[in-house]
């Protein structure tokens, strides 16, 4: 997956496959463990660049009590900051 330069330049639908990574068994699980270690790594520090959250990767690694710990908890949480703060989050 290409990396983007902002939140802005992703579609709900490609940050919600980013996300993926995380949660759910993709072909990166394929990876040996250094290199998904690594990639991991990456898409953690790439989230923590161009979320403008408070949270920042804790909405991936350490979610709130009673917030859904998935790629649509993580989306719907960003929507509502983003929104709450007068702000685009998503390329339409």
């Amino acid at each position: 997956m290409e990396l983007k330069d902002q939140l802005q330049d992703y579609t709900e639908s490609e940050f919600y496959r980013l996300l993926e990574d995380f949660f759910e068994d993709t072909d990166t699980n394929d990876l040996p463990n250094t290199e998904y270690d690594k990639h991991i790594s990456k898409l953690a520090e790439h989230f923590a660049n161009i979320v403008d959250h408070p949270e920042g990767n804790g909405l991936i690694f350490h979610p709130v009590a009673g917030r859904e710990d998935s790629p649509r908890g993580v989306i719907e949480e960003i929507k509502n900051w983003y929104k709450a703060q007068g702000k685009q989050c998503f390329k339409n």
